[in-house]
């Protein structure tokens, strides 16, 4: 399957509410992508490294276009003071636990919340963040020539953008997530300045 098709079965499954199955799809997908942008690297460095280098814009999507410059993001998952990066999480806790032990490790749950944290040990994570992730892989411009069917599309606000008018293009997402932000951060920051 191509990454398109992951795309697009990631999209389907988001539709359906099944946020375990979303993120299996995606995280084919993130693996596809980052193959194609570190060849060099073995598989869980360069899904780390494509997660790392994607966190300024996934956390960008994730808060009405608050700029977002940092280069990591740690959790405390447990009581004991052990913290973890997000693309560990992400990688090793979420998605090899889902493809390898067949289900999401006990430590991570998909909350239908507009937030992260923990709760009794558990780290929360909105379903929000399946979204955000896939518009990392879809805005990735080595993902230019891939194609989904002409339907699949995502609503912002009341803007409706088709998969394919975003994929390759960073600017394109962008612009298309901003139809869905109750404000926008980033262009407040910017008008402020002027």
């Amino acid at each position: 399957m191509t990454i398109a098709a992951r795309i697009q079965e990631c999209t389907n499954k988001l539709a359906l509410g099944d946020a375990e199955n979303a993120f299996i799809q995606l995280a084919i997908a993130i693996d596809g992508t980052a193959k194609q942008l570190y060849s060099r690297k073995k598989t869980s460095e360069r899904c780390k490294q494509f997660l790392k280098d994607s966190l300024p814009f996934i956390l960008w999507s994730l808060s009405n276009g608050t700029p977002a410059k940092t280069g990591s993001l740690s959790f405390e998952i447990s009581n004991s003071s052990e913290y973890i990066e997000f693309e560990d999480i992400v990688y090793k806790v979420m998605r090899c636990s889902l493809l390898h032990d067949g289900e999401l490790s006990e430590k991570v749950e998909f909350v239908n919340a507009a937030y992260i944290g923990t709760l009794n040990g558990k780290l929360q994570f909105p379903l929000a963040l399946i979204g955000s992730l896939l518009f990392a892989v879809i805005a990735s411009p080595v993902n230019e020539r891939q194609r989904v069917s002409e339907s699949t599309s995502f609503t912002f606000g009341t803007t409706k953008v088709p998969v394919n008018h975003m994929l390759g293009s960073l600017e394109r997402t962008k612009r298309a997530i901003r139809n869905g932000f109750l404000y926008d951060v980033e262009h407040l920051i910017e008008n402020s300045r002027s």
